[in-house]
C-alpha cells in the first residue's frame, strides 16, 4: 500500500502527513517494498527514532533569520543620521530644457519645533532670476517611511521661492518637486535652513534624469574628516549604454574622471579640514528615458568596516554591464576587500564571461600617453598570462588627486577596461600591473570569472523574468528610499528558492540562498568562493554543474534533515576551504567525517546546489516532487539550465532521422545520496536513482520503468512568486507545474550506435529500443574516452510497458501502478546485453559490485557525486 499522503487528492495537516509518512515507511520496510514510496526523510529515521519524535522535529522548521534577510535585502541607500559631513546647498545647471523631477532628503537635527525653510531658485548664467522657470508638484514629507509620516502639498511658484513650515519635527524630510525649464542653460538651486539661517543637513539628492553640471557646498564641521562622494548612475546595464559621474573636482582641483558606470560609485575625496568646500561634477547618460541619478557625501568609507580611506593602487571598479553588482564583493561600486590570494577576509570581485570590467591604476610614474602602465591577466589555474583585450580610453588617462591632511595631493591615474572572452574558463585570475620601468605597481588582485546568462535573454532562449528569478537580477534603476528593504523589487527572487511539500495546499518553505551575499559569518568564505574553486577550468554550464553537484554530494552526510531557512548556514559553518572545494569537485577524493561532512537530506541538498550554482552564474531552481521521482516519496532536487543540448543521445521516435529527445536545457541534478544513511540493504534500493544527472523526461521515465509508478506533482516556483509573501493556502495555481516534462516527455529511442549520455552513481538512464527496427542482436555500453572512469556503467534490459495502457493496480485515492519493466537489479547485468524480440527498455546504471543483501558503507564516500560519460553501441 502507498502512503495516502502522496495522493494528489488526499490532503492532511502538515504534522499528520509527516507522521503518516514515517509510520508507513516502517510498514513498507517490513513488507520489502521500501524503495519508491519513502519520502526523502527516508525509512531509516523510522527505525532509528520514534515516529512521534521525527514528526515533531520536522514540524519545528526554523524561519529565515531576520539578520540574514537584512544582509540580503538591505536598501541600496539608508537614511542614517548624518555626522560631521553633509551638503549645505546644491546647484544644478541643465544643458537642455524640459520638466525635471527631483527629490532631496534633508535631516533636521533639532527637536525644538522651530520653523524651517526650503529655498528654490532658477537663475541665468549671469545670476539673474528667470521667472519663466517654474516649480510644480511641490511636496514635503516629514519622517518618510515611518509610522508617523506626514505629507504636505505646497504651492507652485516660479523663478525663486522660499517654502516655510511653521513648525518642524526632529528627523528626516523628503522634499520633492518638478522643475519646469523652458530654456536650456539655467541653474536651479536648493538649500534648507532653520529660521535663523542655519543649514539643515542635505544627505541624499536625486537630481533630474538629465545631463547636469552639479555644484554642491559641502560642510565639514568641528574637525578634519575623511570625506567620500558617493551615489548611483543608472541607465539599463546594456553594454552599449552608459550612465556615470565625471570630472569630480573639489575646491577647483580635479580628483577623478569617469571610473564607474551604470551602478553605484564612491570617490574618496580625502581628509578635509573643518570648513565649507565646493564639490563639482557632471552627470551624464547615453539616454534619459529611463535614467536615474543620486548622490551624497559623508564620512562613511566604501568599506563597511570604515577602515579604507582611498582606493588601492590597483583597484577594481564596478560597471553595470558586468552585471555582478549584487555580489558582496562590491560595496558602493568598489571592490573593497580585494587581495592577492583567496583567504578569509578577501572578497575577489566577480566578472562574467563576455563582459568588460574596469581597473583603476595609480602610480607616480604614469605620465600621459607616453608613460602608461602595463596590465597582465594571469590564470591562477595555469600560472600563465592570458591574451585578453585591454584598452585605456583617452579620458581615463589623467592627472587627478586626493586631499591628504587637508591639502591637495596630485595622483597619476589610468582607468583601464579589460574584456573577458565569452569562452574564458571559469575560475580565478590575477591582474598584475607594471610601471613603464617594469617595476610592479601595488599587489596582484585576484578576481573571479563566472558564467554569463545574459546572452540567453538576448537570443530569446529564456525570458528576462526567468533570468531574474532563477539566476540573477541586476539592479538596473537604483532602489528608491522607501521601507525596510526599498520599494524596488529588484534583487528579490534570485536570492531565494522554495520547497513545496506534499499536495495542494502545499507546505511551503522559502529558502534564502546566500548565493551572492554572505548571510552568516561575514569573515568566512562564501558560496562564490567555493563555486569558483570547484568549477575551476570548466567552460560550459554543464561541466560546471557536474563539479558543483559532486561538491555538494561530498559535503553532506545523509542523516536528519536540517531544513534551515538560510541554506548557507550549514554548508559554510565549519570553515571549509575553497582549496578543498577544488579537490572535492573532482573524482578521486572523498570528504570524510573529519573534514566536516554535515548532516542533511533532500531538503538541504537541493537548495544548496541551486544556491551555489547561481553563485557561479548558472540558472538553477529547486524542483519539488509529490511522489516517486528519484525513487522517493516526496522529494526535492535541483534543476540547472545547461545550454548546448543534447547532452544525452536518443531519438523521439524509432528512426535515426527523428529529432533528438534531449531538447530542454533544464537538467535534473539530484545530489541526494540514494543509499541514505546506509541502514537499508541494496535489494531495497534498486528503485532509488537519485544522485543522478539527466534530462527531465529521461529522469521521469526511470520512475515508470523501475517501479511502475508515474511521477506525481512535480513543481517549482513561478517567475511571479513572492518570497516574502504568504505561505498558507498555496495551491496548484500558485506554482509552476513541471508534471508534463517529467511524466509525458519523449522516449529516448536507441536507433544507432554511438549514443552518449552522462551517468551519476545512483542514476538509472532509460532508453527504448526495437530489435526488429534496428536489427541489432545486443546493446553494449562503455565509458567515453576522457569522460571519466570512476563508475562502471552496465546494462539491464526489460520488456516495454505501455504507459498509456491500463494499470495493474488502481484504487480510489491511491496512485495507479503499471507493471514495472525492470523491478530489480538483473542478475545477468553486463556491459553487453542481448536484446529480446519486440520492444524493450534498456537501463544504464553504475554497478556497485555488491550483493543484494549487503548494506552500503556510509564511510566509503570515494565515488559520491562521481559521474561519467558513456557510449551505447548496437551489436549485430
Amino acid at each position: 500500500m502507498l502512503d495516502n499522503s502522496i495522493s494528489s487528492t488526499h490532503v492532511t495537516s502538515r504534522r499528520a502527513r509527516r507522521a503518516a509518512r514515517h509510520g508507513d515507511a516502517l510498514a513498507l520496510l517490513l513488507l520489502g517494498a521500501l524503495g519508491p514510496v519513502v519520502g526523502c526523510a527516508d525509512d531509516e529515521l523510522a527505525l532509528e527514532t520514534p515516529v512521534e519524535t521525527s514528526a515533531q522535529e520536522l514540524t519545528s522548521i526554523p524561519t529565515i533569520p531576520d539578520e540574514a534577510l537584512q544582509k540580503t535585502l538591505a536598501p541600496i541607500r539608508a537614511l542614517e543620521v548624518p555626522g560631521r559631513v553633509y551638503i549645505k546647498s546644491v546647484e544644478e545647471t541643465f544643458s537642455g530644457s524640459g520638466t525635471f523631477s527631483q527629490v532631496v532628503h534633508v535631516y533636521q537635527p533639532d527637536a525644538n519645533g522651530e520653523r524651517i525653510r526650503f529655498e528654490l531658485a532658477a537663475k541665468t548664467s549671469t545670476g539673474q532670476v528667470d521667472t519663466s522657470h517654474r516649480f510644480e508638484s511641490v511636496k514635503v514629507t516629514s519622517r518618510p517611511g515611518e509610522p508617523d509620516q506626514t505629507q504636505q502639498t505646497l504651492w507652485n511658484s516660479s523663478g525663486q521661492q522660499v517654502y516655510e513650515l511653521s513648525s518642524s519635527r526632529q528627523g528626516w524630510y523628503r522634499f520633492e518637486f518638478s522643475y519646469v525649464a523652458p530654456n536650456a542653460g539655467r541653474t536651479q538651486s536648493f538649500k534648507a535652513t532653520d529660521v535663523s539661517g542655519n543649514s539643515l543637513k542635505i544627505v541624499w539628492v536625486d537630481p533630474a534624469s538629465a545631463a547636469v553640471q552639479v555644484r554642491a557646498k559641502v560642510a565639514v564641521d568641528s574637525s578634519a574628516s575623511q570625506v567620500f562622494f558617493k551615489g548611483g548612475a543608472y541607465r539599463n546595464t546594456d553594454p552599449s549604454q552608459f550612465a556615470y559621474a565625471d570630472n569630480v573636482k573639489l575646491n577647483g582641483n580635479l580628483l577623478y574622471r569617469r571610473g564607474f558606470d551604470q551602478g553605484r560609485y564612491n570617490f574618496p575625496l580625502g581628509q578635509l579640514n573643518a570648513a565649507e568646500h565646493t564639490l563639482e561634477f557632471s552627470l551624464a547618460a547615453s539616454a534619459y528615458n529611463p535614467a536615474k541619478f543620486w548622490f551624497g557625501v559623508s564620512e562613511k568609507s566604501f568599506a563597511p568596516a570604515g577602515t579604507r580611506t582611498s582606493w588601492d593602487r590597483v583597484q577594481f571598479l564596478y560597471q553595470g554591464a558586468m552585471r555582478t553588482g549584487d555580489y558582496d564583493a562590491w560595496s558602493e561600486g568598489v571592490a573593497f576587500a580585494q587581495g592577492a590570494t583567496v583567504t578569509n577576509g578577501v572578497r575577489p570581485p566577480p566578472v562574467r564571461r563576455g563582459t568588460t570590467f574596469s581597473v583603476a591604476v595609480e602610480d607616480s610614474s604614469l605620465n600621459g600617453t607616453t608613460q602608461n602602465a602595463t596590465l597582465r591577466i594571469i590564470s591562477n589555474a595555469t600560472g600563465a598570462e592570458v591574451s585578453w583585450a585591454k584598452s585605456l580610453p583617452a579620458e581615463g588617462d589623467y592627472q587627478g588627486g586626493i586631499f591628504t591632511s587637508g591639502a591637495f595631493s596630485s595622483r597619476s591615474r589610468e582607468h583601464w577596461r579589460i574584456t573577458v572572452p565569452s569562452d574564458a574558463p571559469i575560475g580565478r585570475y590575477l591582474v598584475r600591473a607594471f610601471a613603464p620601468s617594469g617595476a610592479r605597481i601595488g599587489q596582484d588582485v585576484v578576481f573571479y570569472v563566472i558564467h554569463n546568462p545574459y546572452p540567453l535573454v538576448a537570443s530569446g532562449a529564456i525570458s528576462k523574468a526567468e533570468l531574474e528569478t532563477y539566476g540573477y537580477d541586476e539592479d538596473e534603476d537604483g532602489v528608491n528610499l522607501n521601507g525596510g528593504y526599498g520599494s524596488d523589487q529588484d534583487n528579490i527572487r534570485d536570492n531565494f528558492t522554495v520547497l513545496y511539500e506534499w499536495s495542494p495546499p502545499y507546505s511551503v518553505y522559502p529558502k534564502l540562498t546566500a548565493a551572492f551575499r554572505r548571510t552568516t559569518d561575514e569573515s568566512k568564505f562564501s558560496f562564490l568562493d567555493h563555486a569558483v574553486a570547484a568549477a575551476q577550468g570548466t567552460t560550459s554550464e554543464f561541466e560546471t554543474m557536474r563539479r558543483l553537484y559532486r561538491l555538494v554530494t561530498q559535503r553532506y552526510r545523509y542523516t536528519q534533515p536540517t531544513n534551515l531557512g538560510d541554506v548557507s548556514s550549514i554548508f559554510l559553518s565549519d570553515g571549509l576551504d575553497p582549496a578543498e572545494s577544488l579537490q572535492y569537485g573532482k573524482p578521486g577524493s572523498q570528504l570524510s567525517s573529519d573534514d566536516g561532512v554535515m548532516g542533511a537530506q533532500c531538503y538541504d541538498y537541493a537548495p544548496v546546489l541551486a544556491a551555489i550554482a547561481r553563485s557561479a552564474g548558472v540558472l538553477s531552481r529547486v524542483v519539488s516532487s509529490q511522489g516517486f521521482l528519484g525513487g522517493w516519496g516526496n522529494h526535492f532536487f535541483t534543476e540547472a539550465y545547461t545550454p548546448g543540448v543534447p547532452h544525452h543521445g536518443g531519438k523521439q521516435q524509432d528512426s535515426s532521422s527523428s529529432p533528438n529527445s534531449d531538447t530542454s536545457p533544464w537538467y535534473a541534478f539530484d545530489a541526494t545520496n540514494p543509499d541514505a544513511s546506509g541502514s537499508t540493504p541494496y535489494q531495497y534500493l534498486w528503485e532509488r536513482y537519485s544522485e543522478g544527472i539527466a534530462p527531465q523526461a529521461q529522469y521521469g521515465k526511470a520512475t515508470f520503468v523501475l517501479s511502475g509508478y508515474k511521477p506525481l506533482g512535480t513543481t517549482t516556483n513561478t517567475v511571479t512568486w513572492d518570497p516574502l509573501g504568504p505561505t498558507d493556502d498555496i495551491g496548484a495555481d500558485d506554482v509552476l507545474s513541471l508534471q508534463a516534462q517529467y511524466e509525458s516527455g519523449p522516449d529516448f529511442w536507441l536507433t544507432q550506435s554511438g549514443v552518449t549520455g552522462f551517468l551519476g552513481r545512483g542514476e538509472k538512464d532509460v532508453y527504448r529500443i526495437s530489435k526488429a527496427t534496428t536489427g541489432a542482436r545486443a546493446v553494449s555500453v562503455r565509458t567515453a574516452p576522457g569522460g571519466g572512469n570512476t563508475l562502471q556503467p552496465v546494462l539491464c534490459v526489460g520488456p516495454y510497458v505501455d504507459p498509456n495502457g491500463p494499470p495493474v493496480e488502481s484504487e480510489p485515492g491511491v496512485a495507479p501502478r503499471w507493471a514495472a519493466s525492470v523491478p530489480v537489479r538483473c542478475a545477468d547485468r553486463a556491459t553487453t546485453y542481448p536484446l529480446p524480440e519486440g520492444e524493450s527498455y534498456v537501463v544504464v546504471f553504475h554497478d556497485h559490485g555488491q550483493p543484494d543483501d549487503a548494506y552500503p558503507n556510509p564511510d566509503d564516500r570515494l565515488k559520491l557525486g562521481d559521474s561519467v560519460q558513456y557510449i551505447l553501441d548496437l551489436e549485430y
